[in-house]
């Protein structure tokens, strides 16, 4: 969907993001010395951590601590691991900046400031609004379905594709969720469900952009279409969680979703001329514009604010009016339908 257009470059985004897991910061000889004394020790410089449970006799540490920290030290981001990555960064950092040399990536991605245990907090947030905006859309595309489009007599909507953008609006708000607990606590797990969800919102959006372009109202035949592209999605998904999390395949994967629903949507709009095409344009031309900041990469203002945070930005006013677009459809869906059994 127009949504998925922006959505889907983010997709593309974070397959480029993890295709450059060897970064310049991680590769600095003095950060790697850093990084392995603190998983040796439990400090990294001066800072020392005290939930890596340092024996106190001087012998080496037990790396296997790592794997059995509580639950919520876990959940604040303060396991050994991400603190002797992140205060080698911070010290590595202030090395550099004393030199006269700017800031490079870690695993990545920027140096970030940790506000309240998040390692991207504006993204967090970003990502938050827009879940919130998502819900926002859902709810009123709720309302206006079940109690001022439906009749009287009649307990069923007359809107015939409800059902779609109840599941996207379910996809979205589960994808926009990973978003924000991704660029908090980047693991893994958190990768993977990030990922995931996204690709599955991706997915989806392309099979609702050609059931909706074509009107396809018969079940039968919206399973026939529906069918290969799931199959396709959920196979994809098993194989970047089991098999190989394969940035660049995923990233080639997204592009050919994301530019055959580009056109779909387009296309349609002009020859269906839509009342409300402006706003599926708006979203359209406004989300490839917004990628401009994810090509134009620049390290996180005062360590907070970087390009893909103020992307996350751009994405909540389009959120708004894509649903806003969702529910003009469907007041002209049915309308037109009233006015068939008239």
């Amino acid at each position: 969907m127009t949504d998925r257009y922006w959505i889907t470059f983010v997709v593309v985004l974070f397959c480029l993001v993890g295709a450059f897991d060897a970064s310049a910061g991680d590769a600095d000889p003095l950060y790697r010395a850093c990084f392995g004394q603190c998983k040796e020790t439990g400090c990294a410089g001066e800072t020392c951590f005290p939930h890596c449970k340092i024996p106190l006799n001087g012998s080496s540490f037990d790396a296997s601590s790592f794997l059995k920290e509580p639950l919520y030290l876990w959940l604040k981001q303060v396991n050994c691991l991400s603190d002797c990555q992140y205060h080698c960064m911070v010290q590595r950092e202030k090395e550099r900046a004393t030199n006269g040399f700017g800031p490079v990536k870690y695993h990545g991605k920027w140096p970030f400031k940790r506000v309240l245990g998040l390692q991207e907090p504006v993204s967090v947030a970003f990502s938050a609004l827009n879940l919130a905006m998502h819900l926002h859309g859902w709810l009123s595309f709720f309302t206006l379905i079940y109690y001022k489009l439906r009749s009287n007599d009649d307990e069923n909507t007359c809107y015939n594709y409800s059902s779609l953008w109840h599941i996207y609006a379910f996809l979205s708000i589960n994808s926009w969720l990973w978003s924000a607990i991704f660029h908090g606590r980047d693991v893994d797990l958190t990768e993977k469900l990030d990922y995931s969800s996204a690709v599955a919102l991706l997915g989806f959006s392309l099979i609702v952009s050609i059931l909706r372009s074509f009107s396809v109202k018969n079940e039968a035949t919206r399973v026939l279409v529906a069918a290969p592209l799931l199959a396709f999605t959920v196979t994809h998904i098993l194989y970047l969680n089991n098999y190989q999390m394969d940035y660049g395949w995923n990233m080639k994967v997204c592009v050919v979703i994301a530019i055959s629903q580009l056109l779909i949507w387009s296309i349609w709009a002009g020859i269906s001329r839509h009342p409300s095409r402006w706003k599926l344009w708006t979203v359209v031309i406004g989300g490839g514009l917004a990628m401009l900041l994810e090509i134009y990469d620049f390290p996180p203002y005062q360590g907070l604010v970087d390009a893909h945070a103020l992307w996350h930005a751009t994405t909540i006013p389009l959120t708004y009016i894509w649903w806003s677009f969702i529910k003009d459809d469907a007041k002209i869906g049915t309308s037109n339908l009233s006015k068939k059994d008239e």
